[in-house]
């Protein structure tokens, strides 16, 4: 499935002043935009031009919208919850679309990556509580996103108690990444493609384009952290599954993330993106 560039000026909402400073947005395959255009904060002001970098993305401090923190959400073991439930946990949040052939694959192994570290820092006692960070991949394709494909999704990489799959109706989930400031575009495409998981041809295939993003929720509920860009998961192995799943788009991104300038991040950058917010929480 080939998604096209998502540009600037697609992206409305919360997120628009700190996306413009990371300097490029791409959609699930798609290029990159560094033209450095202005960007606006939601209250129509000039965006900063000097937010703080952490790791490859940008800080920030807004309060989740609380839009996006109500709406009923289903993880890939049936259990129900909202973003507003995890308040009290720093929420690592990227989009997620099952059938995506081109970054979405790449993007759940980073995460996966980054889950296991926080993990094995918890059970060494360096990072706090247990339990206190969590890894969140919310479809932009509900419809076609149910439980039971989370769940096999999961499996792929291998399970675990802090990396959540999670889906909910089409129309809120939907609405949920508007108020995020995340477009989603449902788009035909004539390309056939066979299910990584039925292992049969799609019928009325379509991809959903969006930005590559990912942003991180501090436990007091505040936006803390953002990076645009293509995850770039170079030195991990990506389940067989997945691998033959990539089509040649997909490949290359694998291969070469930030090919033609694009912006890109590593399991590692969220790693540290995560420690500096949680040094926010214990600083509060």
């Amino acid at each position: 499935m080939r998604l096209r560039l998502v540009t600037v000026r697609r992206i409305a909402g919360v997120l628009t002043a700190l996306a413009v400073a990371v300097g490029c947005v791409a959609g699930c395959g798609g290029g990159a935009d560094s033209s450095g255009r202005a960007g606006r904060t939601p209250d129509s002001r000039p965006a900063p031009q000097a937010a703080r970098m952490v790791a490859t993305g940008n800080t920030m401090d807004q309060s989740l919208p609380a839009a996006a923190a109500s709406t009923p959400l289903t993880d890939q073991d049936g259990r129900h919850l909202t973003l507003g439930s995890l308040r009290g946990k720093v929420v690592v949040l990227a989009p997620l679309l099952t059938m995506c052939q081109e970054t979405c694959p790449m993007t759940s192994e980073n995460f996966h990556q980054a889950a296991q570290a926080a993990l094995a820092a918890q059970a060494a006692k360096r990072s706090g509580s247990p339990g206190k960070v969590v890894f969140v991949e919310l479809t932009v394709d509900p419809a076609r996103d149910t439980v039971r494909r989370m769940h096999a999704y999961a499996k792929l990489y291998g399970a675990l108690p802090n990396w959540l799959l999670v889906t909910g109706k089409p129309a809120q989930v939907t609405a949920m990444w508007k108020a995020l400031g995340v477009t989603t575009e449902k788009v035909p495409t004539e390309e056939p493609v066979r299910d990584w998981l039925s292992g049969q041809k799609v019928e009325h295939p379509y991809d959903v384009h969006h930005q590559d993003v990912v942003v991180i929720v501090g436990q007091d509920g505040h936006l803390r952290w953002i990076t645009v860009g293509r995850p770039d998961a170079r030195g991990t192995r990506l389940p067989t599954s997945m691998q033959k799943f990539l089509d040649d788009e997909g490949r290359d991104n694998l291969a070469h993330p930030a090919a033609g300038g694009a912006s890109s991040w590593t399991a590692r950058d969220v790693e540290q993106a995560v420690a500096y917010v949680r040094g926010l929480d214990s600083d509060g």
